[in-house]
């Protein structure tokens, strides 16, 4: 959720029994993000996105890397307790 935040996306929903977050961003435009989380054993997690833009789905890469280089970044951050 904060990766979301983080570009400027308001949570909408998010379902912790699901693994989901939705969420809105709002800049002269509506792209709506899904992000699904799961587990993948003990110590692994799989993280998927999915971007929309006036409800077709979003192809460009650069929305996806932007938001997996906040989360890869939230997450060495938090492995190396820096704030």
């Amino acid at each position: 959720m904060a990766s979301l935040q983080d570009l400027n996306f308001v949570i909408d929903k998010a379902d912790a029994d699901l693994g989901t977050v939705t969420a809105t961003k709002l800049s002269g435009y509506q792209i709506r993000m899904t992000v699904t989380v799961r587990p993948k054993g003990d110590t692994q997690m799989v993280v998927r996105a999915n971007g929309q833009y006036n409800n077709k789905v979003i192809l460009d890469p650069v929305m996806y890397q932007d938001f997996f280089a906040v989360l890869q970044k939230s997450l060495f951050l938090t492995a190396n307790s820096i704030d």
